[in-house]
């Protein structure tokens, strides 16, 4: 934190301080006509089509509005230098063909597109376009799904949400034409789907609503921050809304700054590239490259698309239409036939068997694994196979002349031992083909035991046999597809919802197409190309996707299945009644079909051709695919192909370098089509890390770096660097005399050990250097490191007392951001290698660099970095380069910045020593099952034992609050579990009052400390209208006023009277002032106006914010880095935390888990704040553990949810500026809630920790000790003595009271050199 500024950039209220989303607008080329853009009221009925739904926008998007946070709603006004350019379609790049929309959007307020040129010439037919703006808003973690119906109402508009969101901040493309200046209403609405109790409605939340248009964020002072939509359970929660409205003030007329757009056909542009140029009314543009290119009529439709970048085997098509009655009598590739690898064509062969008396059973998933590519095993229907003559169609284009690998495998199933597989008996296999012969494997077997007996019981049956068919038949590279058009698939989906935010795949033939379609409880249909499909035998597969970032495939029931070609029909083979796909939980559930193997027989005509192209036998770069139809008319189209990893364009140590001394390495990749993620790099075999010094201890001989490198489109390859290794010694040790030596007697012995990596010999060499100090110094404080030579605001500095062992020092100014100093050291020309070394102390948690002034890039080289040392000197050592000379003056610069790391050694786990810390702070929250089970459970002593878990965190905190030092405990919210909703009855208000007695009765344990304890939503009816009445009859302000009293240092204040839901404690602690400031659940507008009007009354305290819901809890092992939770997480950190510097520190529960977020810089000021969540409610405890085990009929193994038994200290280091992080069961008496979790998210770094934290008595400084150049200037004597032994030279002629510099080298056989760091020494005083 940092003291106040005199003058505080804020709003006069938070209500004209709104804050924007991340947003881009507009989305050229997809609005509508509008009317010029002179008219003040241009008529919506001119500008969009009569269907409200407006069906032309792709959905709901991210990120699609420029960013406005912090701007103030107002008229924008014309710039007065070229704007930014226009948003421009078609892309740049683009292949074009037939009738194509061409569309730019402004992207400046009051500048708009007043042009588009083709080649230089108008575009004919151009509109003004008035473009779109955007309603964005956060969704939280309960998704909002897309099956239920969820929509929108914009000024009467209806918008369908077409995919289902999930943590995350969604964007809605709103037409301009559908706003007005002035009043806009948004109406959100939650869908409803029918159920066993009746129509039940999505439960999800929304908050942060913000409508953005160009150059305006639309007035929103009368809304909520957030809305709780749905009903619970078909009702159950009364306080959550079906329908919530918002409206907004728009300023400015929405679209006034107008887009131009036109319909082209594109025919009467010539094939080839043009040049499509938009202009804005003050001179910005945008340029787009594209290329035309239109077959002639009749020729076939050829894919894929022009221009279509891939790897790997891509799927070529040409095709005449469907419908008519033309055909394809040639499909090429740069003029050769189109040709894939070689296969049987199309068509179908036969795999059999003969299955005995134990079934083939189509539950288990049964399959065979043809090269590769899996079929299910079922019977007509899909019934089971059973003592008979199993028939399997396998698709020609699987098999290939010569070998096939066919596996028969056994599926499983999910039973009460774990994975079961089927077990059955396979007889006879054969495999036969239309038009050749097969050549069985000479290891085929009579029969076959196939599965694991019961769970694996069995020792003889086997999970899957890999035999090998050899094939004697003619071989295809081409065959003949259905002429060109749509075909669909249809299937009917069961009440568990296809879901289109999972990445589920329909697959034709082996073609992909990703199902992007919500359907629940009707029938879907996926369209896609009708030449995918064959004459004959299809094979169609539907696969269970994941959700992203999810281990989680869809589960959904499909039915009545039918493909429908362009032209035709299709019948499908081995029907089964319905399939199941998915898997239940992440695995959970083995019995549904990951993906479903459904074959048709086409009857329709060959009007086309295709191959599967091994993009891998052509040269990277474009190539042309062409098309004949069979009357002669040819479409070509263009393809380009990259099938080669990032290579390595240079290296240290390059290729063929011969090593000498440590260099760090780096490699440079470069791509074609962009790297993907960083070099992995091994050095024979072992990993290296770039920036890593390669040499030291690398024997002498040829070394192999190996660079695994990937790109955008999945190209992988490792590419090998050959170095050499001249043997580099290790650095030299045990320098005698110790740098730093005094009253050394003349002659001196210079000794050090040197040692080799190859144990040769090695040979040292003894050199004198001149120590240069410097001339002049400068040294000051900035919010950065400075850029410029001489940094404005820097103070001169005494140059004298900077030569090491003087036993002086030179302190910089404590400053809040960088401390640094600044010397001048005249160098001799002759000197080639000056090594300049720092010596000086700095904070551990403080990072300090040193620096040198290129004078040919004008800018400061960093030389060396390191931070601070717990124990002793930091010191930095490194050699200056010619570039670093001003004539003859080499400019250092020693900075120390606070980088504010989450990097601290957190030690063992256990509290901190009190002696090593100022204060405490205790926090616990999410109560609820401690006081639920201190009142529901059936006898008096479960209850006792529920209640004693409470109990004992807080009687824990009062006895030990002086020993531990404890000034403050925090509990942030859900005191108790059933308070969430009204009571309906006087049963529940009964267990809801017990509740609240148990936590008060415990709370006030703690109450003779300063405490604070906020209103979760299980306290406040989720933040309804009266639901904080029963929390204000136990927690009040009555009661902390009362408490108050007995407190030092320290009162209580709440927001309005009577109303303890938002409150504030100022307390001392460690010297330091305190303003901790607690929000309960479902903050509002006014509630954060007034959490932000205290932290600015008491802006001079270190400030704390307790809250319920703020932060997602982690999904990293140790616990770092969440997003916001919703309702309140995003707009507490917008309107309270980032706008007031002295916030350091949130508190948090509510979401299940934990999370630690630092954040460095935060706010105008750029201060540091640390977010915690702790919530181990849901940690569960085997019952056994607490003394269950024999009360209540628990099985002593039950995981009962006793996690709530753990709260945190929070143990402050003042001077440091530092907070170890403790977790602690009284209850257990135990250091470590991870081991509870019972999804085991976590690991012990998530509850024990040190962190920074920003107080008032955080800076950053830096002390000298010394400062020299070092300029080696003459031999005094070498030595060779074994690898590992000393080796020593007499240094005489030296001068009495006179203080030298020497430097010692190691070089080996090889010619490896290493230098050990400058030595000084003084010598003795007096006369010879």
């Amino acid at each position: 934190m940092r003291p106040k500024p005199s003058g505080r950039l804020r709003a006069s209220s938070l209500a004209a301080c709104v804050v924007a989303a991340s947003l881009a607008l507009p989305a050229a080329g997809v609005a509508p006509a509008a009317a010029a853009p002179t008219d003040p009221d241009p008529d919506p009925a001119a500008t969009v089509a009569a269907d409200d739904r407006f069906p032309g926008f792709p959905g709901w998007t991210e990120g699609t509005a420029a960013s406005t946070h912090g701007k103030k709603p107002g008229k924008p006004t014309g710039p007065t230098k070229p704007g930014t350019a226009p948003t421009l379609t078609p892309k740049d790049g683009t292949h074009l063909e037939g009738a194509v929309r061409f569309a730019a959007g402004p992207s400046t307020a009051g500048d708009p597109v007043g042009r588009i040129t083709v080649d230089g010439a108008d575009l004919p037919g151009l509109e003004s376009t008035t473009g779109t703006s955007a309603l964005a808003f956060d969704v939280g973690s309960n998704s909002a799904d897309a099956a239920f119906g969820n929509y929108l109402v914009v000024n009467g508009h209806r918008v369908e949400q077409e995919r289902t969101w999930v943590s995350e901040r969604v964007s809605v493309p709103v037409p301009n034409a559908w706003l007005v200046q002035g009043t806009n209403t948004v109406e959100i609405h939650a869908g409803g789907l029918d159920s066993s109790c009746g129509v039940n409605f999505d439960d999800f939340v929304v908050s942060e609503v913000q409508l953005e248009l160009l150059g305006e964020t639309a007035g929103d002072t009368g809304n909520s921050f957030g809305y709780s939509m749905g009903d619970g359970s078909c009702g159950s929660n009364t306080s959550y809304v079906k329908e919530a409205t918002v409206t907004f003030e728009v300023e400015n007329a929405p679209g006034a700054t107008t887009g131009l757009a036109a319909d082209v056909d594109t025919t009467t542009l010539a094939n080839g590239s043009h040049r499509v140029v938009a202009t804005t009314r003050s001179g910005a543009t945008a340029t787009h490259t594209v290329r035309v290119n239109n077959a002639p009529v009749g020729a076939p439709a050829l894919s894929p698309e022009d221009g279509t970048l891939t790897r790997g085997v891509q799927t070529v098509t040409a095709s005449a239409p469907a419908d008519g009655d033309g055909g394809t009598a040639s499909l090429t590739v740069d003029g050769e036939p189109a040709a894939g690898p070689a296969t049987l064509g199309d068509g179908v062969s036969v795999f059999a068997f003969d299955v005995g008396t134990n079934a083939v059973e189509t539950r288990h998933q049964n399959h065979l694994l043809v090269n590769g590519t899996r079929l299910d095993l079922r019977g007509e229907g899909g019934r089971d196979l059973v003592s008979e003559r199993a028939q399997v169609g396998v698709p020609n284009r699987l098999l290939r002349p010569g070998a096939n690998t066919i596996a028969l495998v056994a599926g499983d199933v999910s039973s009460s031992c774990g994975a079961n597989l089927d077990d059955f008996t396979a007889s006879d296999l054969a495999l036969s083909v239309a038009d050749g012969t097969v050549t069985p494997p000479e290891d085929l077997q009579a029969s076959y035991a196939m599965g694991d007996g019961s769970c694996g019981s069995s020792t003889t049956a086997v999970p899957q046999v890999e035999l090998t068919w050899t094939v004697d038949a003619p071989a295809e590279t081409a065959f003949p597809a259905l002429g060109h058009g749509e075909a669909t698939v249809s299937f009917v989906v069961g009440s568990n919802s296809l879901d289109g935010s999972a990445q589920n795949l329909l697959r034709v033939n082996g073609v992909e197409r990703r199902i992007d379609q919500t359907v629940v409880g009707g029938r879907g249909e996926i369209t896609f190309p009708n030449e995918w499909l064959l004459p004959g035998w299809n094979e169609v597969d539907v696969v269970a996707g994941a959700f992203e970032n999810d281990c989680n495939l869809d589960d959904f029931t499909i039915s009545d299945v039918v493909l429908t070609p362009a032209s035709g029909t299709a019948q499908q083979q081995n029907a089964a009644a319905s399939y199941a796909l998915g898997d239940g939980t992440c695995g959970s559930n083995l019995n549904s079909f990951r993906q479903v193997d459904l074959h048709f027989l086409v009857d329709a005509p060959a009007r086309g051709l295709r191959a599967d192209v091994d993009t891998a036998d052509l040269e990277d770069g474009e190539h042309e695919l062409a098309a004949a139809s069979t009357t002669g008319e040819t479409a070509t189209r263009t393809l380009e192909t990259d099938n080669t990893a990032p290579r390595v364009s240079s290296s240290t140590p390059a290729d063929g370098a011969v090593i000498t001394s440590a260099v760090p390495l780096a490699v440079e990749l470069t791509d074609a089509h962009g790297v993907v993620g960083d070099a992995q790099v091994t050095l024979d075999g072992e990993a290296v890390a770039l920036g890593d010094p390669v040499g030291p201890g690398l024997p002498a001989g040829e070394h192999t770096l190996e660079v695994v490198t990937a790109d955008s489109l999945g190209n992988t390859a490792t590419r090998e660097i050959a170095v050499t290794s001249a043997g580099v010694p290790d650095v030299p040790t045990d320098l005698s005399p110790a740098t730093g030596t005094t009253g050394a007697q003349a002659p001196v012995t210079l000794s050090a050990r040197v040692a080799g990596p190859d144990k040769g010999n090695v040979t040292a060499t003894f050199a004198q250097a001149d120590v240069l100090l410097p001339g002049e110094v400068r040294q000051g404080a900035a919010d950065a490191v400075p850029t410029e030579l001489n940094p404005r605001g820097a103070t001169r500095a005494p140059a004298k007392g900077l030569a090491a062992g003087d036993g002086k020092t030179l302190a910089s100014p404590q400053a809040d951001a960088v401390a640094y100093q600044r010397f001048d050291v005249r160098v001799k020309t002759r000197e080639e290698h000056p090594v300049v070394r720092w010596s000086g102390t700095a904070d551990p948690a403080r990072e300090v660099a040193l620096l040198a002034w290129d004078t040919r890039a004008k800018a400061w080289d960093t030389l060396a970095a390191s931070r601070g040392s717990a124990q002793g000197d930091t010191v930095l050592v490194a050699p200056a380069g010619p570039q670093h000379r001003d004539r003859g003056v080499v400019h250092v610069m020693v900075a120390a910045t606070d980088p504010f790391a989450d990097d601290l050694d957190a030690g063992e786990e256990g509290f901190a020593d009190p002696a090593d810390y100022d204060f405490s702070i205790a926090h616990l929250t999410d109560t609820q099952y401690l006081s639920e089970g201190a009142v529901e459970q059936e006898t008096a002593e479960e209850r006792e034992i529920w209640e004693s878990a409470y109990a004992g965190v807080t009687d824990w905190i009062a006895a030990n609050a002086d020993e531990r030092k404890i000034a403050f405990v925090s509990h942030t919210g859900d005191l108790i579990e059933n308070n969430i909703r009204e009571p309906q009855d006087d049963a529940m208000r009964a267990q809801v009052t017990g509740e609240f007695e148990v936590s008060s009765r415990h709370q006030a344990t703690i109450d003779g400390i300063p405490n604070s304890a906020v209103a979760g939503n299980h306290d406040n009816w989720s933040g309804a209208a009266g639901g904080a009445d029963m929390y204000n009859r136990y927690f009040g302000p009555d009661r902390y006023e009362a408490a108050a009293e007995s407190w030092e240092n320290a009162e209580y204040g709440s927001w309005r009277e009577g109303d303890s839901s938002n409150h504030y404690v100022l307390f001392s602690a460690g010297g330091l002032d305190f303003v901790a400031v607690g929000m309960g659940y479902g903050v509002t507008r006014e509630e954060a106006e007034w959490a932000d009007g205290i932290f600015e009354r008491y802006s001079d305290r270190n400030g704390i914010l307790m809250t319920h819901a703020y932060l997602a809890a982690s999904t990293q092992k140790d616990g770092r880095d969440a997003g916001f939770a919703t309702p309140d997480g995003s707009p507490l950190y917008k309107y309270v935390v980032e706008p007031n510097d002295n916030v350091f520190l949130v508190l948090a529960g509510h979401v299940h888990g934990v999370t630690t977020n630092v954040k460095p810089k935060v706010g105008q000021i750029a201060d540091g704040v640390v977010e915690l969540l702790a919530d181990y409610q849901a940690f569960t405890v085997p019952a056994g553990r607490v003394g269950l085990g024999t009360i209540g009929g628990y099985d002593p193994a039950e995981r009962l949810r006793f996690g709530a038994s753990y709260f945190r200290m929070l143990q402050f280091d003042v001077d440091r500026a530092e907070m170890s992080v403790d977790t602690y069961s009284p209850l257990l008496d135990d250091f470590g809630a991870d081991e509870w979790d019972p999804d085991a998210r976590y690991d012990s770094t998530a509850d024990n920790m040190v962190l920074p934290v920003d107080l008032t008595t955080r800076t950053t400084s830096l002390v000298t000790d010394s400062l020299a150049v070092y300029a080696p200037t003459r031999v005094i004597g070498t030595r060779t003595v074994a690898s590992g032994e000393v080796a020593s030279v007499r240094w005489d002629r030296l001068e009495r009271d006179t203080q030298y510099a020497w430097v010692v080298t190691a070089t080996t056989r090889g010619g490896g050199v290493t230098a050990a760091e400058p030595a000084l020494l003084t010598t003795a005083g007096g006369k010879r």
